[in-house]
């Protein structure tokens, strides 16, 4: 590497460094008590955030825009309602890109710094896939609740609906039964949502968007359709309500033993790796010394 590029590269760490500094200083204890309640086991370096939160927050101040005005942002905030819930989106979204840029001011000046030690390119390039790698590596981690929440979700929708069904059949309004079944049950995410639902309606919200909101918070088409076969049992009246509710019932019970099923085989089909891995031990160690006192007989 020539001097300068050298040279460049220490210019760049340098002022990354300085940035870095200066916004540790300015911002170290703003973000104290919202950094302190993320979770650790979802966000890697939460107590660096603080960086990447203050230049947000230098953006915002300066441009006059906000970082949730843009339709991606909204689209990413809608995602992040499925793990953080409605309230709490827009708070992780500014999380979530005040990681990646905390992690990026932090390891890439490392990055540049280790590349004029060592004269070479790598330390910057370890640097950036090192950022890369943690970025990804949260990202993984909401998806990897979303999917856990979703699972909780369909787990759950046959025993919600037959809890539906059953008080709807014993003559209980359809709306009253709902938030009877919705507080009936204070650990499953889905009764969670259902009394987020709720409260909408409580709120002045219309039937129709609560229920697009509840279905489109929990992401899974089942309860798309279940929201919309109950939005026509409240317009209809109690009597179709319970015909509905019963084959939605039938339904649900019978996705969940085939869903059953697919973990089951999933899970076989994992075993065998393992299984495949032993044999090819086992393969390797009497193969090969025979292949080998072949050869050595010629």
């Amino acid at each position: 590497m020539s001097f300068g590029l050298m040279f460049i590269l220490s210019f760049l760490s340098t002022v990354m460094f300085f940035i870095w500094f200066i916004l540790f200083l300015k911002y170290r204890k703003k973000y104290d008590g919202l950094i302190e309640k993320i979770d650790s086991k979802i966000f890697t370096l939460k107590e660096i955030y603080f960086i990447g939160l203050g230049c947000i927050d230098i953006y915002e101040r300066r441009s006059g825009e906000k970082l949730t005005s843009s339709d991606k942002a909204v689209a990413k905030i809608k995602f992040l309602s499925e793990v953080f819930g409605r309230d709490s989106a827009e708070l992780y979204y500014y999380i979530l890109n005040g990681a990646g840029i905390s992690l990026f001011l932090t390891f890439a000046p490392i990055g540049l710094a280790l590349g004029c030690m060592i004269n070479s390119f790598l330390g910057f390039i370890c640097g950036i896939l090192l950022v890369v790698a943690m970025v990804y590596g949260i990202n993984s981690n909401i998806n990897s609740e979303i999917n856990k929440k979703k699972d909780s979700i369909i787990d759950e929708f046959p025993k919600m609906v037959s809890k539906l069904t059953l008080l709807i059949n014993a003559g209980m309004i359809v709306r009253k039964a709902w938030d009877e079944v919705a507080v009936s049950d204070y650990e499953n995410e889905l009764y969670s949502e259902m009394r987020s639902t709720s409260k909408d309606i409580q709120e002045g919200m219309s039937i129709d968007d609560a229920m697009n909101s509840f279905a489109s918070r929990c992401g899974l088409k089942e309860i798309r359709k279940f929201s919309s076969i109950y939005v026509q049992c409240i317009k209809r009246g109690a009597a179709e309500a319970v015909d509905s509710m019963k084959i939605m019932s039938d339904e649900a019970w019978k996705q969940k033993k085939e869903i059953a099923k697919q973990k089951g085989e999933i899970a076989a089909g994992k075993l065998l790796i393992p299984t495949m891995i032993m044999f090819l031990g086992i393969l390797i160690v009497v193969v090969v010394p025979m292949v080998v006192s072949m050869f050595g007989a010629f």
